[in-house]
Order: C-alpha cells, then structure tokens, then sequence
C-alpha cells in the first residue's frame, strides 16, 4: 500500500469501531436474542453439536432444510469459547458480521479506488440502511442473522465475477465456483444473484460468438461454465445433497417463501417506502447518473448494473408474485422471500453513493480550490484535496452518528432481548428439556410454546409455527393433528386423534398449567409429570 492511501484505511477502521462500539452497546451482555430466527440456530446448533448434522432439529425422521453455514460457524464458536449456545447467538454478531463491511470495502477498493471505497463504506455503515432493521438491508449489524453474516460471501464473489471474467483464466472460474458453493451454504439469495449475474454476463458472450460463428470461443465459454459449476456442486454439496435429492426441492409449505415481516408486509409498502426516501438516497440517485455516464469499464460497469437490475427484479418480482398467483390462478416460480433480494438492494445503493458523494465533494473541493487561488492565490496541493476528503467523510459519519446510534436495530431488539430474560418459566423449561430429554424423543406442545422455548432445545415436535416449519413437509397436516392431539389430551376428542400420538412417537407434552388442569390421560397411555414450575408442566407419556 502506498504511503498516500494509509490515510484512507485509517479513516476506515475509525468508521468500522464507530460501528462495532454501538454494536457492542446493543448486545454485549444479553443472554438470550429476541426473536424466534435465533430459536431455530439454537436448535441447529444443539443438533450438530450432538452429532446429528443433517436432521432437521424440529421434525422426526426429516432432513435438514435451512442453509447450514451461520449456525455451523456458531457451532465452531461455542466449540471453541465453551459459551452458552444462548449467549453465542446473542452476542457473535457483533464479531462475525463485521467481516460484511471489511468485505464490501475490500470490494469497493479493487474495483475501484480508495476514494469510492471510502465513501461508499460510509453509506454502508450508517446511511443507506436508515431506520430499517439490520435485517432489511444491507449493512453491519449485531444481529446474528443469515443475511447479516454471509453478505460477505457475496461481495468476495462481485470481486471472483470481475476476475474470472476479466481475465479469462479457468482458475478464477474455479475459485468462483467453489465461493458460490460456500455461499449457497450461507444463504439462496446471494447465490442467485450471482448466478443470474454470470448467466447474463455469459449469455450475452455466447450469443455474439454464435451469431460471428466463432465456435472455438463458445466451447471455452461452455468450459469455463464447467468449470464453476463442479466446484459449485462440491462445496454447496453438505446442504445441496439434503434439498436436492432427499427433497427434491419440491415444496409443500410455500408459506415460507413469501414471508413478509414487519415493514415488508404489503400493507406496509408505503411506509417502506418513505422509510427510503432520504437524503443518501439523492446522492446514491445523482452516483447512478455519474457511474452510467462517466465510469468507463465495461466489465465493472455490467457487473454493479447487472447486480442492481437483478436485485431489483428479483425483490418487485417476490412482493408480487402472491398476488400474481391469486389473480392468474397459476403456480409461478418461487425462490426466497423477497426481503432477501431488497437487502443486496441496499448494498448497490451503498456502491452508487461512493461515486455520488465523490463527484459532490469533488464540486465543492474545487470551487474551494479556485476560491483560495484567486482570493489568496493559494494553490491547493493533490495531498491537501485527499485530506479534505477523508476529513469529510469522517464529519458526516460523526454529525451523523447520534442518529445512527438510535437506528431500531439496536433499541428495539435490545429491549426485546432484555424482556425474553425475564421469561424465567420458560428458560427453566428449556434448561429442564436441554439437561434431561433425548433430541430423538417427540414433544407435543402449544404453537406458543412450539417457538420459545421448545425449538431452542433441539428436541422434536409434532409442528412447528408456520415460518419456521420444514417447507418440503405439509404445515397444514401436522398443525392439525397437533390441535386434534392438545384437544384430545382435554376433551376426548375427536377420536380420531387417538391413533396419532404413536404416528408421531409423542413421548413428551408439554402444557401451561391451566390446560394441565384439564388434562384427561388417554385409557391407551400412562402420564408421569416430570418438571413443573409456575407456569408450565411437562408429561412424559408411555404406551400401556
């Protein structure tokens, strides 16, 4: 590195320990995280580490569903601290997500220049996300979620399309291949939109070598597409082997693939949108402009296009489709919910604010210099416009930073966090089930209880709630024999309930207490309590 850039990188980690301060604020001592997402790692977590990788933590006899790599790389972190799993979950975040903004950096600098990467980590850290959940777009923050973690993944891939394609070199392909595997472990929709990214950038080499009949140069695009799909396969290989061939990729349950949390409900399209509206978004507006009309790599230039038009595509393509299917009475292709596509939206947002904020500041570096040359005939030196650079970058970040500092992402889920600590009836179950029942044992319990605190334990259950229920398995079928079960264990009925405690192997029910009052042991079974506190009791069953 040249003496003249150091300048740069150290206003880097000056904006990266702005950040990871206010992360640590956030969640530093929690004990438990707040929502259900980190329920189910928990989950994954206990089921791995007791050498059952591959099952489905939740479901009897089913196969892993959900991308394996956050919760394989919080398994490794407990391994190696000999933390709580609950606590690991709640505060690795603010560690393990930090290599997305080190990523988009490094990115941002070998496509373009220190400058761009500078500012454009600036939106990235604290602008362009705004008041959005960390979840919702991308930026650093302290929750452990797929999407917060592995977006470092997609950068390092942006860079691998760019050098593959660049050079032309079958190596690049490889290494492309094998990352875009690692990154189908991670998460589907950065892995989409990579691969969308090289089947146009591909494509449209393929076409024009077909059209000047030059046949050579179509057998080695088709040998270079080989030759990242192999590694592909290889390395996506410990979860594509379980959706692929054990599924089929057939889903059942495609309630999941249109979620719609929070402020990506459709009722709340409005509000997203004035969410968006701000004043980083016209300078990312006027970056577009500049890079379209005055950025002159081709190759680069496809590249952030392809990734913005593909993103955007992708996310009107997701929020629509539900209502597409209602009105069309058809099935259209379905991938992921389309929060996943809205959240790499925001990362080009962040690239196209480099170039706004560099041309502005530009603008203004020089009608200062022109201002100090006729007014005091001063004449600025190349040093002196970087350090004004550098300068205002890190004024905006600290002007900023108080509002930055109050973000959602590290109030509310705080305060949530602190609330599910004082659940002490439920932590009790948990540690009960975690220190004393089998994960290869079957648990029927309420939909309230199927989340916090039985998915957490890793033992399983006749259902689960709806968006975190196995989505290559009917949902419907086994909520209701779950509702005819509970509804038996206090009404009698219906009958038809009672042939499903030995279709499922229920050997354990767990009951807030009220309904325990009314629980009337089926003639068929014996009922032994066997943990009981304030709120809830826990039955273990055995057939007579």
């Amino acid at each position: 590195m040249k003496l003249k850039n150091i300048k740069y990188l150290i206003a880097c980690i000056i904006m990266l320990l702005l950040a990871f301060l206010q992360c640590y604020k956030a969640v530093h001592d929690l004990h438990w995280a707040f929502e259900p997402d980190f329920d189910r790692d928990i989950g994954y977590i206990r089921t791995t580490l007791n050498g059952h990788y591959g099952t489905d933590p939740n479901y009897l006899g089913q196969y892993m569903w959900y991308n394996p790599l956050l919760y394989l790389s919080e398994a490794a972190v407990v391994q190696i601290t000999g933390l709580p799993i609950n606590i690991v979950v709640a505060r690795a975040g603010m560690f393990l997500n930090l290599l997305g903004p080190i990523f988009f950096f490094i990115m941002a600098r070998k496509l373009f220049d220190y400058k761009i990467a500078l500012a454009a980590l600036l939106s990235f850290l604290f602008l362009a996300t705004g008041n959005m959940p960390g979840w919702g777009g991308a930026t650093y923050s302290p929750l452990q979620l797929a999407d917060c973690y592995v977006q470092f993944i997609f950068y390092l891939n942006i860079f691998l399309c760019y050098k593959a394609f660049s050079t032309q070199k079958i190596r690049w392909f490889i290494v492309l291949g094998i990352f875009l595997g690692i990154s189908f472990l991670g998460h589907a929709a950065p892995t989409i939109i990579i691969i969308l990214m090289m089947i146009l950038l591909q494509g449209q080499k393929i076409i024009i070598a077909i059209r000047q009949k030059e046949l050579s140069l179509v057998k080695t695009y088709f040998l270079q597409g080989f030759f990242t799909v192999i590694p592909f396969l290889i390395f996506s290989f410990p979860f594509l082997y379980f959706v692929l061939i054990k599924y089929h990729l057939h889903f059942v349950n495609r309630t999941i693939l249109q979620c719609a949390p929070g402020i990506f409900a459709r009722a709340k399209t409005i509000e997203l949108l004035k969410l968006n509206l701000t004043f980083s978004l016209l300078i990312a507006v006027i970056g577009f402009v500049v890079f379209y009309k005055k950025y002159d790599n081709p190759l680069i230039k496809k590249i952030i296009f392809y990734w913005f038009y593909i993103t955007l595509f992708m996310y009107l393509y997701e929020a629509v489709l539900p209502a597409a299917n209602r009105i069309l009475h058809i099935t259209l292709p379905d991938t992921i919910p389309a929060l996943h596509y809205f959240f790499y939206l925001k990362g080009v947002q962040s690239v196209f604010f480099g170039f706004g904020f560099v041309y502005l500041l530009d603008v203004i570096i020089d009608w200062i210099k022109d201002y100090a040359l006729k007014k005091y005939s001063t004449k600025f030196s190349a040093a002196l416009s970087s350090n004004l650079f550098v300068f205002s970058v890190l004024a905006y970040a600290l002007i900023y930073y108080p509002i930055y500092s109050n973000r959602t992402d590290f109030v509310i889920p705080r305060q949530q966090a602190l609330a599910k600590e004082k659940e002490t009836d439920k932590i009790e179950v948990y540690s009960f089930i975690v220190k004393n029942l089998p994960l290869d044992q079957v648990m029927l319990c309420k939909h309230d209880q199927s989340l916090f605190p039985v998915m957490a334990t890793g033992i399983k259950m006749v259902s689960v709630e709806v968006y975190f229920s196995n989505p290559y398995i009917s949902y419907e079928e086994r909520e209701n024999d779950r509702n005819d079960m509970l509804s038996y264990l206090s009404t009698s009925g219906p009958s038809s309930a009672a042939t499903l405690f030995a279709k499922y192997k229920v050997s354990y029910v767990l009951l807030p207490n009220p309904d325990f009052e009314k629980l009337k042991t089926p003639p068929f079974l014996s009922a032994r309590v066997i943990f009981k506190n304030n709120s809830f009791t826990i039955i273990s069953l055995t057939a007579k």
